[in-house]
């Protein structure tokens, strides 16, 4: 079985002290925070302060939101768990009078299906009429009202008073006699529930109610404690329905209203309605706590309604459903206000739930409802006002008649004499009664003793021994019980504590792990991407290795060619030489046969043969030379004919190029001479150049201290200055404008006002007529964008008056403020400012002039120790510098613009950044003037050191603005910090 918790906290439409802040907030999911208003803290509450751990909680108002969230959140499934899975589903509503718990269950007269009753059982209807011609199975429904007595007020037919609980041994106590509605349909369903909401808003319409018509009724509020239960029974068939044995069950129960009635320590029969009440309370919480703690033992014999319950939780002995049916689903709901009337009670439901999401649950000693100091605390508070009750009818009953203008009364009445002698008769005849009872009753004591003791066999003082034993053996058992709570208390925050230091050690080992996952994927992308590069390296390297080799083998073979080209070409030449020879040899062999046959036919003696032979000879010795060295020198192959000469061309080749690096060196050696030359003078002019800029940045340093220190002066002038007073224009939130003359205290921790006389001088000083502590002060808003403002003006007037008073050249205006009217209160936007102070209240002020309006708001931030972190930052290195210590403390409140400025429609607002846009708009600074300071200020910055009292006088701004704008200008890095 489980158990589901859940906090609704409601804010009621008419608060009975509006304005005060709320009692309970909603932190988060799991958890509300309970502040003990002023009221009940003046009178002595128990608690201030609570922050409690619940399962779940949320705020919302309406009932339609409350039934949406509990159908989504608890009751999604639990229609097909109630007829598949035959699970029953208990759902309590817990809360005091007046909080929409039954409205927001079963719906109201308005919207009859807008309850989460109503949801869930059309949700059981659509779904039993598929399966109903399969199973057979029949749902009923019944509603009504149980009480403290045992008859039951049936809310299905308001006619019907037969409804009773009949008690049995066997069984437990059953309601019998009630009508049940079957539900075939979702129109019987609505019929149903219609007649059961307009019976229960008739029998419940007394407490209904948020607020009531009259004084009597709010001072002594009506006090229903009985419960209202709607029931819907599923039979398996139509002899289980006339036995009265369903199979499981939907139980939605609002529970009677806890708070305590106004009449419970005076009226008996509201005191033992409340103590009933309380019981059936304090059994539900202890059947929810069972459940929750997983117990072996559900207390279900602690009322009538837990003892009814106890077949819907399975626990009935000898059931056959027990084993067939899910385990029951419970929804503990519970509502309260946040407002100052129902605190109390809003604690005490708290408490109750705080205990019930705890591990332990509700064991312990003590009320199960109610907190134990909270209780005593409330009848201390109704002892105090007896007493005050009794004090003043003492002094009714004692007053005595007396003559006018006389301090004595009136002596020797006889009518006095005659009261006193009745009186002390009845006195004489009450003390004679008193005592006759108690003799009496001290009679009828003994003889009941006696018989007490003839029957249990043991004395009245063995009662008491054994009475005192069984006190001692408790206490013991009490202290043991505390002891072994606070044990599972500290074992709990230990488990805890380890628990979130794991969580803690888990996280950052995640972090680690993340982190390290990270680097490991970055080092193996790199990786990756190397051997990507590496591959195509070794792939273009192959590649160039293979294209060199077919470019090897390509010239090969085109030398190849070429050498047997050659080849051919030369043997082609000494083929043809040798032909020539050839036929050389054989013309002078012509020649030589003609000569001879010249010769011959002549007659002229022959010549001799020797001269013959002697050509011939010569001729075959030259083809023979030819033969002989032509080969050599037409060489068949590549080799150099004269190696000789090739080699001394090397040797002058060698000592050419052995002559040039020779030169080469030289003057690479005069070349790292000068460089080392003009190093050294480099250094020379960069020492020069550092001792000139330091000079420089410390003269510059000098003149910024100089402009800070008196900027410091002058807003110590200033508070001299406010110190001494000046006049300003009060405008109230009725609408009321009064001139008033303000000055700050001596010791400026007051502001101080006193009225002007004819003349405009303060009338009195030193006794002024108003005064406001600034750690009162919550807020700063510069500008006219308070409420009461607006009131005065208008909204749309005050817009437009306010835009009007902008110019492209800044906001400075000389003119003194003339008298207020609503058409010129915007032009006097930028010297007015308002003061939110604490308690809720605000100060609306328009000051004379800009400067005064500028005196006061450099004073508040002072005063008010109002520094950005710029300021801070440079406020710790002047200390760093000077040795001492800074004493910065946070802010008392915060200075800032009612609302941004509309420049859209200034001159200069295209050529902003987005970043300077904002800036703009947010201090209120023209886009134009904007442009022209960072420009001057950029310029300046070059020369100089810029400080924020150079921005004021060149932007003509007040310091405030002033200091954004010089903060925003070395944010964006446009001119440099000073350097501290």
């Amino acid at each position: 079985m489980e158990a589901k918790l859940h906090l609704f906290v409601h804010e009621p439409a008419a608060p009975s002290f509006p304005g005060s802040p709320p009692a309970v907030q909603v932190v988060s999911e799991g958890s509300v925070v309970f502040r003990t208003p002023q009221l009940l803290s003046d009178a002595g509450f128990p608690v201030s302060e609570v922050t409690a751990q619940v399962e779940s909680c949320s705020a919302l108002q309406t009932a339609q939101q409350i039934a949406a969230d509990v159908g989504q959140r608890f009751l999604s499934h639990s229609a097909s768990d109630f007829l598949t899975d035959r699970r029953n589903v208990v759902v309590y509503a817990y809360g005091p009078r007046a909080t929409p718990k039954r409205q927001a269950m079963f719906g109201t007269s308005v919207d009859v299906t807008g309850g989460y009753a109503f949801k869930l059982l059309a949700a059981v209807v659509k779904q039993h009429q598929q399966q109903a011609v399969s199973t057979g199975s029949i749902l009923t429904l019944s509603c009504y009202v149980l009480g403290g007595s045992e008859s039951v007020q049936d809310l299905v037919n308001v006619s019907n008073e037969l409804g009773i609980v009949v008690d049995s041994v066997k069984e437990g106590p059953r309601i019998i006699h009630v009508d049940k509605q079957r539900l075939q349909s979702v129109t019987d369903l609505q019929n149903a529930m219609t007649a059961v909401v307009k019976n229960y808003e008739t029998v419940f319409q007394a407490v209904l109610p948020e607020r009531f018509a009259t004084l009597e009724e709010e001072a002594m509020p009506p006090y229903v404690p009985d419960n209202m239960i709607l029931v819907v029974h599923r039979y398996d068939d139509e002899e289980s329905m006339r036995n009265n044995f369903e199979a499981n069950s939907i139980h939605f129960i609002a529970l009677g209203d806890c708070e305590r009635p106004a009449l419970c320590g005076i009226d008996a029969g509201q005191l033992a309605a409340y103590e009933k009440a309380h019981k059936t309370l304090a059994s539900v919480a202890g059947v929810v706590s069972a459940v929750r703690c997983n117990r072996l033992r559900v207390p279900y014999g602690k009322s009538k309604l837990s003892l009814l319950l106890k077949r819907a939780y399975n626990g009935e002995k000898s059931n056959p459903n027990n084993a067939k049916n899910a385990p029951t689903t419970s929804v503990l709901l519970a509502h309260v206000f946040n407002d100052v009337a129902h605190a109390e009670e809003t604690f005490h439901v708290i408490s109750m739930l705080r205990r019930l999401s705890s591990m332990l649950g509700v064991s312990g000693f003590g009320s199960v409802t109610r907190d134990l100091a909270v209780d005593k605390w409330r009848l201390e508070q109704d002892i105090l006002e007896l007493k005050d009750e009794l004090t003043i009818a003492r002094a009714v009953h004692d007053y005595r008649p007396c003559i006018f203008d006389q301090p004595k009364p009136v002596q020797n009445i006889q009518e006095e004499r005659r009261i006193g002698a009745i009186q002390k008769k009845r006195d004489e005849a009450r003390e004679r009664a008193q005592q006759e009872i108690r003799t009496k009753a001290q009679d009828e004591a003994k003889r009941m003793i006696e018989d007490i003791e003839k029957q249990s066999a043991m004395t009245l003082s063995q009662l008491e021994q054994t009475l005192e034993a069984k006190r001692k053996e408790n206490l013991e058992l009490q202290g043991e019980r505390a002891k072994r709570v606070k044990e599972y208390e500290r074992t709990l925050e230990k488990i805890r504590k380890r628990k979130e230091e794991e969580d803690v050690l888990v996280a950052n080992l995640r972090t680690e792990i993340a982190t390290l996952e990270e680097a490991l994927a970055e080092r193996q992308a790199v990786i990756e991407k190397k051997k990507k590069h590496l591959e195509l390296a070794n792939l273009d390297q192959a590649r160039g290795r293979e294209a060199i080799l077919k470019e090897r083998e390509t010239i090969k073979a085109e030398r190849a060619r070429i050498f047997a080209e050659r080849k051919q070409q030369r043997e082609h030449w000494i083929r043809q030489i040798r032909e020539l020879n050839e036929k050389v040899l054989h013309q002078v062999r012509l020649l030589a046969e003609e000569r001879k046959k010249q010769v011959g036919t002549a007659g002229s003696a022959p010549l001799p043969p020797e001269d013959h032979d002697e050509t011939e000879e010569s001729v075959l010795e030259d083809i023979q030379t030819i033969d002989k060295y032509l080969p050599k020198l037409i060489s068949l192959d590549d080799v150099p004919s004269d190696v000789d000469t090739t080699d001394s061309i090397r040797k002058q080749l060698d000592e050419y190029f052995a002559q040039e690096k020779a030169t080469y060196a030289e003057k690479l050696q005069e070349e790292r001479t000068r460089k080392e030359k003009l190093e050294r003078a480099l250094e020379v002019y960069k020492a020069r150049m550092q001792e000139t800029q330091n000079t420089k940045r410390k003269e510059h340093l000098q003149d910024a201290l100089k402009k800070e220190q008196h900027l410091q002066s002058l807003v110590d002038q200033v508070l001299q200055y406010l110190q001494h007073g000046l006049r300003m224009t009060k405008i109230s939130s009725r609408g009321n404008v009064r001139r008033r003359f303000f000055f700050l205290s001596e010791d400026c921790k007051r502001i101080h006002a006193t009225e002007l006389d004819d003349c405009g001088m303060p009338v009195n000083r030193k006794k002024p007529t108003a005064t406001v502590y600034l750690k009162d002060i919550k807020k700063v808003v510069i500008g006219m964008y308070s409420p009461s403002f607006a009131s005065y003006a208008g909204e749309s007037q005050l817009a437009a008056a306010r835009l009007r008073a902008v110019r492209d050249d800044g906001t400075f205006n000389q003119a003194q403020t003339p008298p207020i009217t609503p058409q010129n209160l915007g032009l006097n936007n930028y010297r007015a400012f308002a003061l939110q102070l604490r308690g809720g209240k605000t100060l609306e002020l328009v000051c004379e002039s800009d400067s005064d309006c500028e005196a006061w708001l450099v004073a508040l931030k002072r005063l008010l120790n109002c520094k950005s972190a710029f300021e801070r930052e440079l406020e710790r290195r002047v200390a760093m510098r000077d040795g001492t210590s800074v004493v910065s403390g946070d802010a008392l409140a915060d200075i800032q613009w009612g609302a941004n400025l509309d420049i859209r429609s200034l001159n200069g607002l295209s050529k902003l950044t987005p970043e300077e846009t904002l800036l703009c708009s947010e201090q209120h600074i023209p886009p134009a003037l904007f442009l022209r300071c960072k420009s001057e200020l950029v310029e300046r910055s070059q020369s100089s050191v810029v400080t924020v009292y150079d921005v004021r006088v060149t932007s003509t701004l007040d310091l405030l603005r002033s200091q954004a704008l010089y903060e925003h200008l070395i944010d964006r890095r446009l001119i440099p910090p000073p350097n501290i």
